[in-house]
């Protein structure tokens, strides 16, 4: 590679620590023919870092935005392609469909478009992690709690998909990225809605005809078929990852792919005690497999978010014992590594009040340190101002100026463990009771969104049961921090309150509409901040309203 840059304008050549032309603002290009982008920026705002990957379509690089410092993983098509309009159509596909998308468990698309001289590209989220492929490999068989996590928050991202009348077409592990939340938990990331397919619209037929796309080892028998497909087919496709998850195989066992796929066509898929018969697998669990990969799509679950939300409630009802033993340990990874990671994160008491969501993956492996991740500034202003219209919130006289609440530690939990009177942990066990409180730490007892649906949660992640007071009590605990949310706090807010919009009413749900427009001003989302506030002010009083107000001023 040439270690100068050149202006396509003035045609100057510079040394490649620059960027743009001095002389006249153009984006310096290499110096290098051919497709080589190291060093170059892409569209006059994507500074090309490094090369990611590759395919049949073209690179994938890691690039920074100039102005936002933000990093992206921006997908250039080969200048050859240029004139395939079936790789055209893809690329616009996926920017069309993913753009829909508003989900913390879909990977996000900021941009997409062509430069002058016809280079196609996708800015995309850069997610640090691996694929769900890569953890399998190296992991083997998950542990049922952590493989019902990572498929919970996929389900749920389908879901949204599904709502909006998108199909994905090509779930596999491939396609599912595990990053870390900021306390070391799993957050799974669907990526590549390439061939998705709106199912409601026949104009997006750009595939030729007759072609069944998607990867063989995971299509359903409707899919290899060539047959019409809805949600119900990427539920299926989902179901096959999650057996590959808690076996580490799938199950049609051949000796080729094309034996497995007319296995999905003629015979039953093998049970999790045929594919691994050293776990004692509960019959829950079996059945909720058996729904999801009926050979019959009317016999399948109909919603992702139900299949995701089941099999994580049977896979919570594993006894701990047996969770251990349906892990499988990498012979190569030492003994100690597993053994000093502790199952539950015990709160401490200077958490006192904090709500600490999802259950965690019993026996999963050690979590490697959080990836860093490039966050844009908050809303501040947005968010000050609501702090300055309130004096007093919530029951027993709450000082939020004061600053008399317990301060949220950033990110959000996965684990719920609540700190007895004694500093011992005590029982997080499946109940039937609502969410308790002790030590100042609620205790979360029912799994995610139990109405599935297009709400944004997080799949892994729980919302706790409603104390007696009902949906109310959710506001309730919300409001008093509502002008003291961390990130972590807001997206708990979120998840937790959009389910229950559709049976609050009055005060109460301007009240939701309220805590979730300031948790979308918290995580830089004007446009749902500003919609949520809106809702909310012709039902909130009092102090609400006069920060529902001094908010919206800057939404004009």
């Amino acid at each position: 590679m040439s270690d100068q840059k050149i202006c396509p304008t003035c045609g100057t050549e510079y040394p490649l620590s620059e960027r743009f032309c001095p002389r006249d603002g153009t984006a310096l290009r290499s110096a290098t023919a051919g497709t080589d982008l190291m060093g170059t920026v892409v569209a006059d705002r994507y500074h090309i870092l490094k090369k990611l990957g590759e395919g049949g379509m073209g690179q994938v690089y890691l690039a920074e935005h100039v102005k936002m410092g933000r990093k992206s993983a921006l997908k250039v098509m080969n200048p050859g392609m240029n004139q395939d309009a079936d790789a055209i159509a893809r690329f616009n596909r996926e920017a069309s469909n993913a753009s829909r998308l508003n989900h913390p468990n879909i990977c996000a698309i900021y941009d997409f478009g062509e430069t002058p001289d016809g280079l196609i590209y996708l800015a995309m989220e850069f997610i640090e992690g691996q694929s769900l492929t890569s953890l399998v490999e190296k992991s083997g068989a998950l542990p049922p709690a952590r493989a019902a996590s990572i498929i919970h928050q996929s389900a749920d991202a389908l879901q949204v998909a599904h709502d909006a009348g998108i199909v994905h077409r090509d779930l596999k592990p491939d396609n599912i990225m595990i990053a870390k939340n900021r306390d070391g938990t799993d957050l799974a990331k669907v990526v590549d809605f390439g061939i998705a397919k709106a199912h409601s619209s026949d104009a997006q037929k750009v595939t030729k005809t007759g072609m069944v796309v998607g990867t063989p080892e995971y299509m359903s028998p409707e899919q290899l078929s060539g047959d019409k497909l809805d949600g119900r087919s990427d539920i299926y496709s989902l179901a096959l990852v999650a057996f590959n998850c808690l076996t580490g195989t799938l199950p049609f066992p051949s000796d080729s792919a094309q034996e497995a796929m007319i296995a999905r066509l003629i015979e039953q898929p093998k049970t999790l005690a045929e594919m691994k018969p050293d776990v004692a697998w509960p019959a829950e669990v079996q059945q909720v497999m058996d729904k999801a990969l009926a050979r019959d799509a009317n016999e399948r679950y109909q919603s992702a978010a139900q299949f995701g939300r089941e099999l994580w409630a049977a896979c919570e009802s594993m006894p701990a014992s047996q969770a251990a033993e349906a892990g499988t340990q990498v012979l190569s990874a030492p003994a100690s590594a597993a053994a000093g990671v502790p199952k539950t994160r015990v709160a401490t008491p200077g958490e006192g009040g904090r709500t600490v969501a999802a259950p965690a993956a019993k026996g999963a492996p050690a979590a490697p340190a959080p990836a860093s991740v490039a966050v844009k500034k908050s809303n501040t202003a947005m968010i000050a101002a609501a702090v300055i219209g309130i004096a007093v919130l919530g029951g027993g006289g709450y000082l939020m100026l004061g600053g008399k609440g317990s301060e949220t530690p950033a990110g959000s939990d996965s684990t719920a463990v609540v700190q007895g009177p004694t500093g011992q942990p005590q029982s997080t066990a499946p109940s039937a009771t609502p969410a308790t409180q002790q030590g100042g730490v609620t205790e979360l007892k029912t799994p995610v969104n139990p109405g599935g649906g297009n709400s944004r949660t997080q799949g892994g992640t729980a919302q706790p049961a409603a104390p007696s007071g009902g949906e109310g009590a959710l506001v309730a605990k919300w409001l008093p921090r509502v002008n003291d949310l961390t990130r972590g706090a807001a997206e708990s807010s979120i998840r937790e309150l959009e389910p229950t919009f559709d049976r609050l009413s009055g005060e109460t749900l301007g009240n939701a509409y309220y805590i979730v427009g300031m948790a979308y001003a918290k995580l830089d989302n004007g446009t749902d901040s500003c919609n949520m506030l809106e809702k909310a002010k012709p039902l909130v009083r009092g102090n609400s309203l006069t920060s529902v107000n001094t908010a919206l001023e800057y939404c004009k």
